[in-house]
């Protein structure tokens, strides 16, 4: 008899677990990407990749991360001089509202110094194929 109670009590305890797995699986795919920004640029001369990867963590945690529609980004660098900077956003309107945020933002100074702007390259674009989960 107590091997049957003990089962059910852990089917029950399963199903419950599995319940909440799967709300949070839908809460997550709720945030589908509608535009992926991609910007490419070079540092300043004597920045070191390392004081830049800093201040772009941190501009991310008091930032980016604080915006409506961000979902994540991935910052990568080719031979330590061409850095793309990837940002994928719920929709446009999230995007465009963040970079007028931005730009009266002082937190995001240090992150933003560092790169020579003469070498900067956006483009916003729509997902049409993905196979991240």
């Amino acid at each position: 008899m107590k091997r049957v109670i003990l089962t059910v009590m852990t089917m029950v305890t399963l199903n419950a677990c599995n319940q909440s797995a799967n709300e949070t699986q839908k809460q997550m795919d709720k945030k589908t990407v509608g535009l992926v920004e991609l910007t490419t640029f070079k540092l300043n001369k004597g920045i070191q990749s390392t004081d830049f990867v800093k201040s772009a963590e941190q501009m991310q945690s008091d930032f980016l991360e604080k915006q409506n529609g961000f979902i994540s980004r991935t910052l990568t660098v080719s031979g330590d001089t061409l850095w793309t900077d990837i940002v994928y956003w719920e929709n446009p309107e999230s995007q465009t509202k963040a970079m007028q945020i931005a730009e009266k933002t002082p937190e995001i100074m240090p992150f933003m110094e560092k790169i020579d702007f003469n070498s900067v390259r956006m483009n916003l674009t729509k997902p049409v194929f993905s196979t991240e989960k």
